[in-house]
């Protein structure tokens, strides 16, 4: 599985290409308003982009949401219950950096259990709110690979004083979702590195059920 890593704006968000080494993949948290790198990326490999995902729709995750619609023609998913938020980037775009960036509503929403597949590869979708109303994994079973955007990181979790954000929501999320997943599953998370969940169960003060 292709798991290419870019590390953009001034948050250090990973925006993700995930899928075929050779084939189909999808851009996961779009985190440039240009996505220059990402695009250039896709081409120069001879890649099909087929999905655009957001984890979680803050700024710093789905500010190039446009850019690679418009540059692709791919349809957006994104959870519902993250709809207002995304909705909201122009305003929050504009208190940020001084200018409006939007991003168009989501061609579809998911769900828990829904199955978005990649060339030969399935990732279903875990709903986890608490960093936000909407936020989700995407977990590949058979490859052990978790996307958890601002979920779970190495070494921590994701914040819940902005707005929208619910403690308890988030630790019952961590606890029913991601706990019970093998320990050699890897995590991918919105910034920082990677790590595993057996790693996270032994050394992240935050991850203890």
């Amino acid at each position: 599985m292709l798991i290419q890593t870019f590390v953009l704006n001034d948050l250090y968000t990973n925006t993700y290409v995930v899928g075929e080494s050779e084939g189909e993949v999808m851009v996961i948290d779009p985190g440039s308003e240009t996505m220059d790198e990402v695009i250039d990326f896709v081409r120069d490999h001879h890649l099909s982009v087929k999905y655009i995902v957001n984890t979680h729709a803050h700024f710093d995750h789905v500010i190039g949401n446009d850019s690679l619609r418009r540059h692709f023609g791919v349809p957006l998913f994104i959870h519902e219950m993250d709809l207002d938020l995304l909705l909201q980037l122009p305003n929050v775009t504009q208190r940020v950096f001084g200018k409006s960036v939007a991003s168009n509503p989501p061609d579809q929403f998911l769900h828990e259990n829904d199955i978005i597949k990649v060339g030969a590869y399935r990732f279903r979708v875990l709903e986890t709110p608490g960093h936000t109303p909407g936020g989700i994994c995407l977990y590949a079973e058979q490859e052990g690979v978790l996307l958890t955007g601002d979920t779970l990181f190495a070494g921590t979790i994701g914040r819940t004083d902005l707005p929208g954000g619910n403690a308890s929501q988030l630790f019952q999320s961590l606890k029913e979702k991601l706990w019970p997943l093998p320990d050699e599953v890897v995590i991918y998370p919105g910034h920082e590195e990677e790590s595993t969940i057996g790693e996270e169960r032994m050394h992240n003060p935050f991850f203890h059920f």
